[in-house]
């Protein structure tokens, strides 16, 4: 039987992170990656390949680089663990014993009790390079494609798909690509209201029909699809659909062997990453999230918060100064069409929703200084939520250049670790005529400074009135 020290099941961001930070900080520790697709396509790419990059194969993590490393990758489906010899089934018949395990095996596309899903030509985006190449066959003679989801995988798809046999960056006139959205505007659950809307005029200038507000009740067709119906009774043409409404946790190897796990949350594990087996961890999708700002569970799936949890994870293992998960915060950025839009923590609406008053600070000015350069975005916009009780940020939304990541990147950091409006309007921010804004018009310091004056309006307001009472 063939040993080794750590066992990863996933071979994708939690799995590969954990994997390397292992390497860096038990050398001597023998460390096996164990994945059932024979390559790993880089999750957050996965759209480009069809309008941008045109090839599966340019969407690959290279496996060289963890080979290098001393790292072990094994093609094995896991059939099931046991976990009171420490040992891993592979469906062909052979096992591995480890002395420690971390569960790294990601979510599967979530796929809606619809009449018609299992139809030929619906397609969900799995992370696997064989399906991701048969839907790219299968778009080639597509005509009509109906996107169910506008969320940020929706979005992304819709905008690749209608790129697809176009001239460099404009719209295949061919192709007619439709997006279908339950909630009022695409993007709604991570970014602000009117950024959701320019978003969406992005995707309409590349003809992209966005359709909110709006179910679908049935696909339709006679083996392969040939419409959508939509819950208002109307049809859409359709010869393919691309189903895109969010992923599951994959629970089932856990609950298999005895681990406590929930369909929609995940592999239960504590603020360490550990389950109630001490040689076992999760990280990544399969693994249970709570809310950094709220505390109550959270169903943010993301690459950067897996690579976050398989680090804490494979820290933990066997290292007496263990690391903490704070919880999912959410950063997330996107380009669509000629806007890049970033955010982090809450939006308005969600912080309403939790009952948090909250006080906003926005700024928008030029991405360069002078504006007179060329390339220049002369309405970059900044906008951060601070709450009215403490000053401390818990959101920030972002709209223009390309730096807008990075920009949302400075600022989860700063909801991360509680810095105030007052704090981040008297910052130090590195600023270039060619890189920035200007220093005296830094977007985060002049919208926090803004926060912060309504801030100390409300308070010398709060005080007045208990004094006049």
């Amino acid at each position: 039987m063939k040993s080794t020290d750590v066992a990863i099941i996933g071979g994708s961001a939690a799995g590969l992170m954990a994997a390397v930070t292992l390497r860096k900080r038990n050398p001597e520790k023998k460390v096996t990656v164990i994945r059932n697709v024979e390559k790993t396509p880089v999750p957050c790419g996965i759209p480009y390949i069809y309008g941008t990059l045109k090839k599966v194969e340019k969407n690959i993590i290279p496996d060289q680089n963890f080979l290098n490393m001393g790292i072990d990758i094994m093609y094995l489906e896991v059939e099931s663990i046991d976990r009171k010899h420490n040992s891993i089934a592979f469906a062909d018949g052979t096992t591995l014993e480890y002395d420690k395990l971390i569960l790294g095996n990601g979510s599967k596309p979530f796929v809606p009790p619809i009449k018609g899903i299992d139809l030929d030509n619906v397609f969900v985006v799995e992370k696997d390079p064989c399906r991701l190449q048969a839907l790219y066959a299968a778009l080639q003679t597509a005509k009509n494609v109906v996107v169910v989801g506008g969320g940020f995988i929706g979005v992304e798809m819709a905008e690749q798909i209608a790129l697809m046999g176009g001239a460099d960056g404009t719209a295949n006139s061919n192709l007619n690509v439709s997006i279908i959205e339950m909630l009022p505007h695409c993007l709604m659950m991570a970014c602000e209201e009117e950024f959701c809307v320019q978003a969406e005029g992005q995707l309409e200038k590349l003809g992209i029909h966005v359709m909110t507000n709006r179910g679908v009740q049935e696909i339709k067709g006679q083996g392969a699809v040939n419409a959508v119906q939509l819950a208002d009774g109307s049809e859409l043409d359709a010869d393919l659909v691309l189903v895109c409404i969010g992923a599951t946790p994959n629970i089932e190897l856990a609950e298999k062997c005895g681990l406590e796990a929930d369909p929609r949350q995940g592999v239960f594990v504590n603020e360490y990453m550990q389950t109630k087996d001490p040689d076992v961890y999760v990280a990544g999708d399969c693994a249970s999230k709570t809310s950094f700002i709220t505390g109550k569970p959270s169903g943010i799936r993301l690459a950067s918060v897996a690579c976050s949890e398989g680090m804490i994870a494979a820290s933990n293992l066997y290292n007496a100064v263990q690391r903490k998960n704070l919880g999912a915060l959410g950063a997330f950025a996107t380009k669509v069409g000629d806007h890049s839009i970033a955010a982090a923590g809450l939006t308005s609406k969600a912080a309403h929703d939790e009952g948090i008053e909250v006080v906003i600070g926005e700024a928008t000015t030029p991405n360069r200084h002078p504006a007179s350069l060329p390339d220049c975005i002369t309405e970059m916009k900044a906008k951060l939520l601070f709450r009215k009780d403490n000053g401390r940020i818990i959101g920030g939304h972002v709209i223009g250049g390309e730096a807008t990541a990075d920009m949302v990147n400075a600022i989860s950091v700063a909801i991360q670790t509680g810095a105030t409006a007052e704090e981040l309007a008297t910052m130090q921010y590195a600023t270039h005529p060619l890189l920035t804004a200007s220093p005296l018009f830094y977007h985060i310091m002049l919208a926090a400074e803004n926060g912060a004056i309504q801030l100390t309006n409300a308070s010398m307001a709060k005080k007045l009135n208990k004094e006049a009472a």
